[in-house]
């Protein structure tokens, strides 16, 4: 694949004739700013669609236990391996 001979920078005409007129010295008129760059207005605070439900911690724990159990089987695991590559590494110096 062949590579491409032209490089023309992806900018409009007025920017560059603004760029080349401050690198050479010259005076640059102020180019008025087209209205699509404009600052678009914030947008209205959003609503939840639905009201928030007050959740106990008796329900999370009942719901989400196995994810601390899971997390608890993982964290000894990391330990474990942890232990084990100390005592290989003593023992291999």
């Amino acid at each position: 694949m062949t590579k491409k001979k032209t490089r023309r920078p992806n900018l409009p005409e007025e920017t560059l004739a603004r760029a080349r007129a401050e690198l050479y010295g010259e005076s640059a008129a102020p180019v008025a700013a087209p209205a699509e760059s404009r600052p678009a207005p914030a947008p209205a605070p959003r609503k939840p669609a639905k009201p928030l439900i007050a959740v106990s911690v008796e329900e999370l724990k009942q719901e989400y236990g196995y994810v601390l159990r899971d997390l608890q089987s993982m964290g000894l695991l990391a330990i474990l391996l942890v232990v084990v590559m100390v005592l290989v590494a003593l023992v291999v110096i």
